[in-house]
C-alpha cells in the first residue's frame, strides 16, 4: 500500500489530502485529483470569489427560478436539509447578518484591515430558509436573501470529494479542508485517527486523538475562539443576527458526513451544552462540548467515544 499527501489553500484554509492506493503512482495522480475537485467546489461555492455561481444567485434573488449546476444544487439541497435538521439553528440566510459584521472578505483580509465600521447592537435576525424553492434543477430565491453556506460548504466539498476519490481507486482516502475531516476507505488497513486541538488553552494546547469506525466517517471543530475580529466571531446566531452566546467556546462532532458534522457543531455553539446534550443524543451523533473555562475538561456525548489525549508544549 502507498500513500500520498498533498497540501495546497483552499476555501480560506488549509487543504490536506491523505491518499492510499495500490501503486504510489496511482496514489500521486488520485491526490492531485482530489485537489483539483475542492478547487472547482471552490469556484462553484466561495462568496469571496465575485464570479462564483453561488454570488451570481445571491444577485438574482427575487428574480425567479436559477438554473443550477449538479455541484450547486448539491449544495443548495444540502443547506436546506441541515436547516430543517436543526431546526432553523443552522441557516444559511444568515449572510446579511455576517456581512454586518464585518467578515464580507476572506478572513485574512478582515483581519489585515486598520479599522471595521462600527456595528451598534442593532438586532439583525435572518430571513430563515421558508421562501427558498427548489425545483427541476433551478432555484428561487426570495427578495432580499442572500444564502452562505458557511463551513458546511467544507464539510460538503470534504464528502464529496473523498466519495470521487474513493470510487475512481483510492483504498482509503482522507480530505481535512481547516478541520472539516472526511474519510473513505483505511488508513492502510487502518481506522482513521485524526487530531482536535483544544483551542481554550493556547499556551499549552491539549492535542486530542479521535478514532473514525463504523458509520463516523467525518469530524468537524467549531470555534468562537477562531476567526475573531473586534472581539467579535464567525457563529451566527439567526434569532438574533448576532455572534452566539452559549457556554461553549468549542464543539467538535463525529457523524456520518462532513456536513453533519458542521450543522451539528453550529447547533451546539449556538444553543449550549443542555440543549446540544439532548440533541446529540437524539441523533445518535458523538461529540466532545468544550466549556469556556480551559480548566474544565469538555463534556463526551453518546459513549463511547474514543478519545486519546496527548499534551503538546
Amino acid at each position: 500500500m502507498y500513500l500520498t499527501e498533498r497540501h495546497q489553500r483552499a476555501m480560506g484554509s488549509d487543504a490536506q489530502v491523505l491518499v492510499y492506493a495500490a501503486t504510489q503512482r496511482a496514489a500521486d495522480e488520485l491526490a492531485h485529483l482530489a485537489l483539483i475537485r475542492v478547487q472547482l467546489l471552490e469556484q462553484c461555492w466561495s462568496r469571496f470569489l465575485p464570479d462564483s455561481e453561488l454570488n451570481l444567485l445571491n444577485a438574482r434573488a427575487g428574480q425567479g427560478p436559477v438554473s443550477l449546476s449538479p455541484d450547486m444544487e448539491v449544495l443548495v439541497a444540502t443547506m436546506l436539509e441541515a436547516a430543517a435538521w436543526t431546526d432553523g439553528v443552522y441557516d444559511p440566510t444568515v449572510l446579511g447578518a455576517v456581512r454586518a459584521h464585518g467578515y464580507d472578505a476572506d478572513f485574512a483580509e478582515v483581519i489585515a484591515r486598520d479599522s471595521l465600521r462600527a456595528i451598534g447592537d442593532v438586532l439583525a435576525p435572518s430571513l430563515g430558509t421558508a421562501g427558498i424553492v427548489i425545483d427541476q434543477h433551478t432555484v428561487s430565491l426570495p427578495s432580499g436573501v442572500g444564502i452562505d453556506p458557511g463551513a458546511i460548504g467544507k464539510g460538503l466539498a470534504a464528502d464529496i470529494v473523498t466519495d470521487e476519490i474513493h470510487a475512481a481507486g483510492a483504498e482509503g482516502i482522507l480530505v481535512n479542508l481547516g478541520g472539516d475531516i472526511s474519510v473513505r476507505g483505511t488508513a492502510g488497513g487502518h481506522d482513521w485517527t485524526v487530531g482536535i486541538q483544544d483551542d481554550r488553552a493556547a499556551g499549552s494546547p491539549v492535542m486530542r486523538q479521535m478514532e473514525l469506525t463504523g458509520d463516523c466517517r467525518a469530524v468537524a471543530t467549531s470555534s468562537s475562539l477562531r476567526r475573531r475580529w473586534n472581539g467579535r466571531h464567525h457563529v451566527i446566531d439567526p434569532i438574533t443576527g448576532q455572534p452566539s452566546q452559549s457556554d461553549l467556546a468549542q464543539v467538535t462532532v463525529a457523524a456520518p458526513t462532513g456536513w453533519q458534522a458542521e450543522a451539528a457543531t453550529t447547533y451546539a455553539l449556538v444553543r449550549g451544552s443542555q440543549a446540544a446534550t439532548d440533541w446529540l443524543e437524539a441523533n445518535s451523533l458523538e461529540a466532545l462540548l468544550f466549556p469556556h473555562d480551559p480548566a474544565s475538561p469538555p463534556l463526551r456525548v453518546s459513549q463511547p467515544l474514543r478519545v486519546r489525549e496527548t499534551h503538546h508544549a
